[in-house]
């Protein structure tokens, strides 16, 4: 494990927000915002899995669901489409992305932005513990999610944005505002259904259109009623 220490002065922090993004919608998008601003304009890069460890499978490639975070990024200067996990082999385990860009990055400040229906299940992942010497939290509420574990709670204490950016991680920062509830699954089923969706950016719309993803082929685009 990497060994960190201050942040050089003026350094904002560096957020990372993985996910399969299959397709990234506009709840994903006003998440990552939302941090960003919070963070005083602190760069998101939004990172596709790869293969998700305990997930299904994407049914978009990842080279498409790369290409849709770049569409919907574009109007959005502080966030940044990321390939990094795709580019590895195997399984995306977020330890992993973490020690990468914590070696890049020795003494910045590392924020993992992680909803709270996983913050919740944190003390059952992996080796949980490792996280609080590498990154900080950022927990993105979702309705009716559980309490975290009171022992994840004493290992990241909560802070202001102004705290989480004078060290490089173990702390916690909790979003207030709530995000819309928005399902990937439910979303994918509107294209089959209508070949649109009001939580999907008009460009990635179009790209899925474009190439034919989430069996809208049968549908001719934006003409459904």
């Amino acid at each position: 494990m990497h060994n960190v220490g201050h942040p050089a002065s003026g350094v904002r922090p560096l957020v990372l927000f993985g996910g399969t993004f299959d397709p990234v919608h506009r709840a994903h998008i006003s998440a990552a915002r939302a941090v960003s601003r919070v963070l005083d304009g602190a760069p998101v890069h939004l990172l596709p899995n790869a293969v998700p460890p305990h997930r299904p499978q994407p049914l978009a490639s990842g080279e498409q669901r790369l290409r849709m975070v770049e569409l919907a990024c574009a109007d959005h200067p502080h966030l940044y489409p990321d390939g990094w996990e795709l580019a590895q082999q195997g399984p995306s385990y977020s330890l992993a992305t973490l020690q990468h860009f914590r070696d890049q990055h020795p003494n910045r400040p590392l924020v993992f932005m992680i909803g709270a229906d996983s913050f919740a299940s944190l003390h059952q992942w992996h080796q949980w513990r490792d996280y609080t010497a590498l990154c900080h939290l950022a927990v993105v509420p979702r309705p009716d999610s559980p309490l975290a574990d009171d022992a994840v709670l004493e290992a990241f204490p909560e802070t202001d944005a102004q705290g989480l950016a004078q060290q490089p991680c173990g702390l916690r920062l909790m979003l207030k505002r709530p995000f819309l509830d928005v399902s990937a699954t439910a979303i994918r089923q509107a294209l089959a259904e209508k070949g649109r969706c009001p939580a999907l950016d008009d460009a990635v719309i179009t790209h899925i259109h474009r190439h034919d993803l989430y069996n809208v082929a049968k549908l001719t685009p934006f003409n459904q009623s």
